[in-house]
């Protein structure tokens, strides 16, 4: 005991009397991560994410229609039967799509791309899916991933949307965020929250309007007016956020 309390005390003291280096080593294994190229898409010249894929209704089109070599698609879903399935999708090629589970609000786990690497996010009904207090921290941790000019695509739901409108009383969990009746939830936006949940991610708009459509179910007999926002932000070319 008398010899480990000699070298506390000498640990102590050298601590005392150099600047920490373990920050350091590991801001310099951050940064051999950031420019390892071993990660799935390392030599593409273009990458595109798709968040909450589900089965690849919108990453096969981008692939069949696009064939440019230097593509690589990469997207992600909380479920993990959906990412199954689009691995086991005859369209699948792990040489220019690379599919894996992840949870958008989840803090901890790191996507497999480096910051800075992508050209393009897709969100298409999935921001509305989460608790309203987890979705700043999930579009910042998004935004940091794009290149300078990278962008952001979202379409989701938007304030009064029929689907809004068909709740009963009891499905309210908090202002305008709805639990359906499989357990899932949804958030209805304004285009003023969205934009300040990009402004704040560091991300300037290209567009933010309002998708107001006329549906009819002849079969049903049914009219739905659906009210969606369609959103394009951008990351600047010379970006101040980290």
């Amino acid at each position: 005991m008398e010899e480990q309390h000699k070298c506390s005390s000498k640990s102590l003291e050298h601590k005392t009397q150099t600047p920490p280096v373990e920050e350091n080593v590991t801001q310099k294994i951050s940064d051999l991560e950031i420019c390892a190229d071993e990660f799935p898409g390392s030599s593409a010249t273009y990458r595109i994410l798709e968040v909450g894929c589900g089965v690849g209704n919108t990453v096969f089109p981008i692939l069949q229609t696009n064939n440019d070599p230097g593509l690589f698609v990469y997207c992600c879903d909380f479920s993990s039967t959906a990412i199954e399935l689009v691995q086991t999708n005859s369209e699948y090629d792990p040489s220019r799509c690379f599919a894996f589970v992840h949870d958008l609000c989840d803090e901890e786990k790191s996507y497999p791309v480096p910051k800075g690497s992508l050209d393009i996010i897709i969100l298409i009904f999935v921001l509305s899916a989460i608790v309203p207090d987890k979705m700043q921290k999930a579009i910042n941790r998004l935004s940091r991933l794009l290149k300078p000019g990278g962008m952001v695509l979202l379409r989701d739901y938007g304030r009064y949307d029929m689907a809004q409108l068909r709740f009963k009383k009891g499905q309210c969990l908090s202002g305008n965020f709805y639990v359906r009746g499989d357990g899932t939830r949804v958030y209805f936006f304004t285009q003023e929250e969205l934009d300040t949940l990009f402004t704040t991610a560091g991300l300037e708009k290209v567009q933010n309007l309002v998708d107001r459509r006329l549906q009819v179910n002849r079969g049903k007999q049914l009219t739905m007016y659906r009210v969606w926002i369609q959103c394009k932000y951008c990351k600047p070319l010379l970006s101040s956020t980290s």
